[in-house]
């Protein structure tokens, strides 16, 4: 494979990270993707390089967009809401948006949204506004919410099944109601202006030149067995539980790179899935979280505040992706085969569909923020941001 072009700088002693960097694209695929890290407050490793398009290199300044690791930054969102007595997160949802609370669904606090206990995984009849199949529809948020007001819960009481796309939907309802402001707006408010970050969930149109385009590659599966192959299409497909998290229709996963590239769609308020970022903003976000909630003097949250939302609320086979999770109140935690965040498995954050990944260390003090144009379908935390974090916690004192 031809050598991509990396740029960056890595502190002294660092010097490992770049090479694992420079790795990604010769040995692990990368098309263009940026990666930060910062320990005890300083960046350490601030790296740049390959294509953000076919005819354009990847920039300093270029962004991406993220998958689910927007759900990171949605969650400080509300944490910070609630550390302002601006939101239960103990409030039936119904208290805020009295229109959910039909069928069903009066008990459902808040905090169910961000541990992926709201029972409602997908949107009964999402096909009818959108799929994974085709861009279309995906920028018609309000729809969506209406079929959830209507929905009655899909999975039992007290079982979780992770909420891919309804997460946002559900979130960033509840908090236009209990702020009186979008999510998005007050992200760029309250969170990425005081700390200097590039970081958006709904993209302004002076930001979408800037922003890299999605390639995806889905790998063979690990084996030719029939039953485990039937299996995951079962799992996968329109009707089973990944797929439908995933609002997949008839063509399966093919379709997402279309979806994410679809001006429409990222100018929308998708809080579970269509952030965008530089890697050094999510990297200088979750540094302020491993700091306390404070960085270069601006105080976010208050350590209290961390302290509650990163603590374990739920561990168990997730019922949407089949697979044991920690949830915290808004993130996922390390410590499982499939969460693999360095060292510490308190460590909290989110990996983003097709390889992106933010965590916070505070043990560690490690802000971490990968990102990458190339979507690579994997079960567990991306190899590519796994060597990444390895080369980092192997390099601190």
């Amino acid at each position: 494979m031809e050598m991509a072009d990396t740029h960056g700088e890595v502190a002294a002693g660092f010097e490992p990270v770049r090479e694992a960097f420079a790795a990604n694209f010769s040995e692990r695929g990368d098309i263009g993707g940026a990666f930060c890290a910062y320990h005890n407050g300083q960046v350490v490793a601030d790296l740049w390089g390959g294509q953000a398009s076919r005819d354009q290199a990847w920039e300093r300044n270029t962004m991406a967009l993220v998958w689910s690791t927007t759900k990171g930054m949605s969650a400080l969102v509300a944490h910070l809401l609630a550390d302002s007595d601006r939101l239960d997160l103990d409030a039936p949802i119904a208290s805020i948006w009295p229109e959910f609370g039909g069928n069903g669904k009066s008990d459902i606090i808040v905090r169910d949204i961000l541990t992926h206990g709201a029972r409602l995984p997908y949107v009964p009849g999402y096909r009818s506004v959108v799929s994974a199949d085709s861009p279309d529809g995906w920028a018609n948020t309000s729809a969506l919410v209406a079929l959830l007001e209507s929905a009655e819960p899909v999975l039992p009481d007290g079982v979780h099944g992770y909420h891919a796309v309804t997460f946002g939907l559900l979130l960033g309802e509840v908090v236009r109601r209990a702020a009186g402001a979008s999510l998005g707006s007050i992200l760029r408010e309250e969170v990425a202006g005081p700390l200097g970050l590039e970081t958006y969930i709904g993209l302004p149109q002076d930001a979408a030149d800037r922003v890299a385009e999605l390639s995806l590659t889905i790998p063979p599966p690990p084996t030719d067995d029939p039953e485990f192959l039937a299996m995951m299409a079962e799992a996968l497909g329109p009707n089973g539980p990944t797929g439908q998290a995933l609002f997949v229709g008839d063509g399966g996963l093919d379709g997402f790179a279309a979806i994410g590239n679809d001006p429409a769609f990222r100018a929308a308020e998708h809080p579970a899935a269509n952030g965008i970022t530089d890697a050094r903003s999510l990297a200088r976000m979750y540094a302020m979280l491993a700091n306390g909630g404070e960085l270069d003097g601006v105080r976010v949250v208050s350590s209290e505040s961390i302290r509650r939302h990163s603590a374990q609320q739920w561990r168990g086979v997730d019922a949407s992706l089949g697979a044991e999770k920690r949830y915290a109140i808004g993130y996922m935690l390390a410590g499982t085969d499939t969460e693999t965040f360095g060292p510490n498995p308190d460590s909290f954050g989110h990996p983003g569909m097709g390889g992106s990944l933010g965590f916070a260390d505070p043990k560690h003090s490690v802000g971490f923020g990968y990102i990458t144009n190339h979507m690579v379908f994997e079960v567990a935390v991306d190899p590519r941001a796994r060597s990444l974090a390895d080369a980092v916690y192997a390099c601190l004192p």
